[in-house]
């Protein structure tokens, strides 16, 4: 009784931690960056999102622009017309102005057109120490220093504004400026009683706060209801209404510590930061946060950005953000492996460290859980009578607990079960149990008798993985790499493996759907057997596969269960991930090649490591999901989640024109004539899952349609035609949605004059004048030729036709008449012999896997990168690129123009091919090692055919050029006899001889060069 009692205390405490009701921020997921998540620094000193959709961060090391994945960083620098080193306070204003206020640098203006300005002491301001900025209603912009505000009109005017009688203005030092929304501007400084508000022209003291005595205020704010809340140090919180200030009494931190910025979010929430922490008012009530990152951090900002996301920046711990998960969290370190709801709502799970219960989301106790405690089970299962079987994976193996009565009766091997790790249970009728364990399969009986079936009984494979019973009395019984078994009636009826279809034998789950079909996971593919009848006593003859060709990202799928939104839901290694349940059963009947699956992770609330593979979760009768998880479990209501429905925006960061590039381009971007190439960088803004944002675009007058989603954020266009081409991008959220428009940029490639219209009409006037004149010149010389020759062609004709007659007789008298038909009719083939050249082969290692591993676009592209490079050597060496197969790159020297140094120039040319390699290395995605061989000799080559030409080299030289290619190591250049008897006096380190067994030629004496070693 006292141990019940110390348990059941200690589960009062531990429902308190866990499930608290006012635990506001379990739902809230953080993510933080500092200088080790890519923010320069590790204080942020302010946060504001920009009309563009960018979250811009102020810190001691400049301004920072983060799109959820990228840091971008701006501080002063050479001929970039920043003129600040630090951004203290940041402000974007009505007509979409930036204001960074620096620490000792003034205030700079950045104007999106470019006329940024720059304000110090020079030309008005108090102090350099730029501590405070904001707008008024009249688009005024006010700016607070360590000495004094001012305030610059629409016209860049900077003006003193004066304070009421008794109150000395200068030596002020600013914390912070508000406007409300009469447009009436507020001010809070350092000084003692420095809270002031500016009415007809003079800021003045509020009155009725002269009774609060000394005080130092830190914060002002105004909520939606127009009631204005004040930070007084450490004071506490006061809510100025109707003209009253009292204190707020919260029993949180705020009551004791300095807060420093109050912010009331669109929600209602009003968000306060202070010296030691997060406090959040949603309600009426106040919860003070505990996540580990903002509790005991000094709160410099809070903002909430256009999708509903929580911003704060931080004095020590960078920047973070605040994300309204749409699952409930319960983490308690232990690992719950499966879930069931009983007849009365109660949910069970079965855990590492015994069986938890909850209901109405609360937490229950009872004899169950109180037995188990310390005790790992495996599964728990719900009889037709309510009671709860509990699987223990030790003694006493099998529970049954009666819910009405709170009797427990337990088996195990010393009552005939077939073992005490007991991993499933399930009714088969009221009293009988089919009891699956890792050393066999255990049926009790009603009347207490327990028969077992193991190997000796036909069960080949005794671990038991999970056991179905079907809407005809048929169990299915999954093994641990025995596939699946089949009984009826307490007898075998067979069983099905890999062999007769499913992906695998390693069963982890078998559920049925409505419609009767049958859904397996395996640890190779999910498998959907079609419904049909299983009462004829007759196994299943169809299996349909899903796996990772299917779009499920992994081929070990756990589980499969359905909810009441027509959404499967499966558990995996990769997490947890849901799509239409009619996507799954059309990629399963192959009438739809992928699923469009989504997993959840932390940005969507589901901040665990995820589900065991042999976890169980469930759908309750509300609807709600109850997932298990290695470190406690989730719930998750698909029914009250909604997508956010706020579209992701698209920016255009960059445009680089072959080497000059734009950062800041603008609608119209004019290429001149010869450009080469233009690479485009773009980003998506979109908070919730940032990682998943994908885009399509599309180049006019280069491509006819959108390109397929992906999550390239770069790309290039090669020798564009002379036009106008827009290119057009959108982004797509993790949601499915799109950006509301596409962004575009206009590129004008302007053309050569020989592009132009104009060349070519004046070019077409030009020939056919020419034709013209020279057509009547001619036929004038004609005409008066003719009058002369006309006597000499009759003549002569006759002539011609005699000896044409002759020499027609004398070639076929010397040729057969086949052959001098081909000579007449220009058919040839033209050869010749070259006595001594050099030929080189290069080879790129392991292309087959690595080409495997990439998109043929992306392979491709490579490709053409590396050997473009060659090409160019080869040029300019006076190298003869022969062709390409494939990775294979073939070049000879010596043809066909002879050269004498044709051995040292494809030495030298290979040599050339490693630092071409080594420098595309440097900057590629995809890395290539490559193995080169060299032989010279004599060798054959010629032009072939009559219309398609090739131009070929062939001989023994070759083929041995071959071979030393592919015996050679990555890295190397090997070289027959031959070719180091040629080169041999150059300065380079040959090593050798080395024999090589060849093949077709036998052991050769080969040499190897290695790049970079000399004599």
């Amino acid at each position: 009784m006292k141990r019940l009692f110390s348990s059941l205390l200690a589960g009062l405490v531990l429902a308190g931690s866990l499930f608290a009701e006012d635990s506001f921020f379990d739902s809230y997921v953080y993510q933080s960056w500092s200088s080790f998540g890519g923010l320069t620094g590790t204080t942020a000193t302010d946060v504001i999102q920009t009309s563009d959709g960018f979250i811009n961060i102020g810190t001691y090391e400049g301004l920072v622009r983060f799109d959820g994945l990228e840091f971008t960083a701006l501080r002063r620098g050479k001929d970039n017309g920043v003129t600040f080193a630090s951004a203290r306070a940041l402000l974007q204003d009505t007509n979409g102005n930036m204001w960074v206020c620096s620490n000792d640098e003034g205030l700079q203006m950045l104007s999106p057109d470019g006329k940024n300005m720059t304000f110090t002491t020079q030309n008005g301001l108090p102090n350099n120490s730029v501590r405070a900025i904001v707008e008024d209603k009249k688009q005024n912009i006010w700016v607070g220093t360590s000495a004094g505000v001012v305030c610059l009109t629409n016209d860049k005017h900077l003006i003193n504004p004066q304070f009421e009688p008794g109150t000395v203005a200068k030596g002020i030092l600013c914390t912070s400026l508000y406007c409300d929304t009469a447009g009436c501007v507020w001010l809070t400084t350092e000084n003692e009683k420095g809270l002031f508000i500016f009415i007809n022209g003079l800021f003045r003291s509020v009155p009725f706060m002269s009774s609060f005595g000394d005080f130092t205020a830190t914060a002002i704010t105004q909520d939606k209801y127009g009631n204005y809340w004040l930070g007084l140090g450490t004071k506490g919180i006061y809510q100025i209404k109707n003209g009253k200030a009292a204190r707020v009494l919260t029993g949180t931190l705020l009551d004791y510590t300095a807060t420093g910025t109050i912010y009331p979010a669109p929600d209602g929430t009003i968000w306060f930061g202070t010296d030691e922490g997060l406090v959040a008012y949603n309600n009426g009530k106040y919860y003070e946060c505990h996540i580990k990152g903002i509790e005991g951090a000094k709160i410099n900002k809070v903002i909430c950005d256009r999708e509903g996301y929580i911003w704060i920046s931080t004095d020590r711990n960078g920047i973070g953000k605040l994300t309204q998960g749409r699952f409930k969290m319960v983490k308690n370190s232990v690992t719950t492996n499966a879930i069931a709801e009983g007849r009365d709502g109660t949910v069970w799970l079965a855990t590492d460290e015994g069986v938890l219960a909850y209901k109405n989301d609360k937490p229950v106790y009872n004899r169950l859980t109180e037995f188990t405690r310390e005790i790992r089970v495996r599964h728990v299962e719900i009889t037709t009578n309510g009671d709860v079987l509990a699987c223990c994976y030790s003694k006493p193996g099998l529970i049954r607990y009666s819910v009405r009565t709170g009797q427990i009766k337990t088996w195990s091997a010393d009552d005939g079960l077939a073992g005490n790790k007991v991993r499933v249970a399930i009714e088969s009728q009221p009293g009988e149990f089919y009891v699956g364990t890792t050393s066999g399969l255990s049926i009790i009986h009603k009347d207490g008798s327990i028969k077992n079936f193991r190997q000796a009984n036909g069960l080949t494979n005794e671990y038991i993985m999970c056991i179905y019973k079907d809407k005809n009395d048929l169990f299915w019984i999954g093994t641990d790499g025995g596939g699946v078994y089949y009984m009826k009636d307490e007898s075998l009826l067979g069983r099905q493996t890999s062999e007769h279809g499913l992906p695998g034998n390693i069963i982890f789950k078998i559920s049925q759907d409505k419609q009767g079909s049958y859904w397996i996971c395996t640890g190779t593919g999910l498998a959907r057997c079609p419904s049909y009848d299983s009462s004829q006593l007759r196994l299943p003859t169809e299996f349909q596969t899903i796996n990772s060709d299917n779009g499920l990202e992994t081929d070990s799928v756990f589980q499969i269960f359905f909810d009441k939104m027509s959404q499967a839901w499966i558990t995996s290694n990769y997490g947890i991930a849901c799509a239409p349940f009619e996507d799954f059963v059309a990629a399963a009947e192959g009438t739809r090649p992928k699923i469009a699956i989504k997993y959840y992770n932390k940005n969507e609330g589901f901040d665990s490591d995820g589900p065991t593979s042999t976890s169980l979760s469930m759908c309750d009768r509300l609807g709600r999901l109850w997932l298990a998880t290695v470190d406690g479990f989730a719930v998750y209501d698909p029914q009250k989640a909604r997508a956010n429905p706020v579209l992701p925006l698209v920016c255009i960061e960059s445009v680089k024109v072959d080497t000059v590039e734009h950062k800041n381009p603008t609608d119209y971007i004019e290429l001149k004539p010869g450009t080469k190439r233009v690479e485009i960088k773009y980003t998506g803004l979109s908070f919730g899952a940032p990682e998943k944002l994908k885009f399509t675009h599309r180049l006019t007058g280069f491509e006819d349609d959108f390109s397929e989603a992906s999550g390239i954020r770069t790309i290039s266009y090669t020798n564009l035609k002379p036009g106008r081409h827009t290119f057009m991008v959108n982004a797509i959220n993790g949601e499915g949605l799109i950006s509301p428009k596409a962004e575009t940029r206009l590129f004008v490639q302007k053309p050569y004059f020989y592009q132009t219209k104009w060349f070519w009409v004046l070019a077409t006037i030009a020939f056919f004048g020419t034709v013209v004149t020279i057509f009547y010149l001619k036929q004038r010389r004609i005409k008066l030729e003719n009058i002369r020759l006309e006597g000499i062609v009759r003549k002569r004709t006759k002539q011609l036709e005699i000896e044409k007659e002759k020499s027609d007789q004398l070639l076929r008298a010397i040729l057969p008449d086949k052959i001098a038909n081909e000579l007449r009719d220009n058919i040839h083939s033209i050869g010749e012999n070259f006595p001594d050249v050099t030929i080189l082969f290069s080879d790129i290692e392991n292309f087959t896997k690595t080409s495997s591993e990439y998109t043929a676009e992306e392979i491709a592209f490579a490709l053409n990168d590396l050997f473009s490079r060659f090409d160019e050597r080869a040029k300019a060496m006076g190298v003869e690129k022969i062709k390409t197969i494939g990775d294979a790159y073939m070049a000879g020297c010596g043809l066909p123009t002879p050269n004498e140094r044709h051995a040292e120039v494809m030495v030298q040319f290979a040599l050339g091919m490693m630092e071409d390699l080594k420098a595309y290395n440097q900057k590629a995605m995809i890395k290539f090692n490559i193995r080169i061989g060299l032989n010279s000799g004599p060798a054959n080559a010629g032009v072939i055919g009559k219309t398609k030409f090739i131009y070929d080299v062939w001989g023994n030289t070759v083929n041995v050029a071959s071979r030393m290619e592919s015996n050679s190591v990555p890295g190397k250049i090997k070289m027959s006899k031959a070719v180091y008897d040629r080169v041999k006096d150059m300065d380079l380190w040959f090593h050798g001889p080395i024999e090589c067994d060849i093949k077709g030629k036998g052991i050769m004496e080969t040499y190897d060069l290695v790049p970079g070693e000399k004599k």
